[in-house]
């Protein structure tokens, strides 16, 4: 069975960008415009990886993480932003995000950071 990648992202283009870079990899792509509608249609039992950009408006990523943890859910948040965001998301990666992959990043380098996500 694929596993799921949960693009949260308000930014369409974004969203399809990142699609468009994981269409050759065996993994099912959804995609949520915010963290809230997100969390209204996770499953109990999602398992995968959660690409969310270190800017996200509403809840911000560490809310969306430790709702995640509150959840029991097996997801690992990889954080999408910028080389200046740096100290920013490391404090993300030491609170419980699996990764920071900084823009620009090639679809390689999505590939491979998503893989170690879920373990493939």
């Amino acid at each position: 069975m694929a596993e799921t990648i949960y693009i949260v992202d308000p930014l369409p283009e974004e969203c399809r960008s990142i699609a468009d870079a994981l269409a050759s990899e065996p993994v099912v792509v959804k995609r949520y415009v915010d963290a809230v509608e997100f969390l209204n249609q996770v499953a109990t039992t999602a398992s995968g990886c959660v690409l969310v950009p270190l800017d996200l408006p509403g809840m911000g990523v560490r809310a969306l993480i430790d709702e995640i943890k509150r959840r029991h859910l097996p997801l690992a948040v990889v954080v999408l932003g910028r080389d200046s965001e740096f100290a920013i998301a490391l404090e993300l990666v030491r609170y419980g995000a699996f990764d920071f992959l900084e823009h620009p990043f090639s679809d390689r380098r999505l590939r491979l950071v998503v893989r170690r996500a879920i373990g493939a």
